[in-house]
């Protein structure tokens, strides 16, 4: 039978902190940073759609790449991984709520919207998941300090 042996102990606590705030801050950061431009530049850029979605698409792109840059450049928290997984799934409903659906040249739009939404929403799950780990790992450290 094979042993399970963890990798987890081998590495220094200021070490796991620094590399959990890297992929919550940075990496996750700029996959955000990404998909809230391609949902502000793409609309834009093609003409394609209502312009109800569009609206939308500017309106939630321009807040995300706010939220998201100020992210990148100070850090995070809690409150802008919910903005961004709020707007995430804003994003996926939106096409339903204004009634995009109905209209074939609006496929490409909503197919946009679902796709960004999805990726928002799960990159701030992610992001949200790995603050509630750095957050037990640091109380766990205060608990064998003595």
């Amino acid at each position: 039978m094979a042993i399970y042996h963890s990798h987890h102990t081998a590495v220094p606590p200021p070490q796991a902190h620094a590399f959990r705030q890297g992929i919550h801050d940075q990496l996750l950061g700029v996959v955000m940073f990404a998909a809230s431009a391609a949902l502000w530049i793409f609309p834009m850029a093609t003409h394609d759609g209502a312009k109800d979605a569009q609206v939308n698409e500017a309106m939630i792109g321009t807040l995300l790449m706010v939220v998201v840059g100020l992210r990148l450049y100070r850090g995070s928290s809690w409150r802008s991984d919910a903005i961004v997984g709020l707007a995430g799934l804003w994003m996926i409903a939106s096409p339903f709520v204004l009634g995009l659906q109905n209209a074939a040249v609006d496929n490409g739009s909503r197919i946009l919207d679902i796709a960004v939404g999805a990726v928002l929403t799960t990159a701030a799950l992610i992001s949200l998941l790995i603050l509630r780990a750095d957050r037990r790992a640091e109380g766990s450290e205060a608990a064998r300090r003595p």
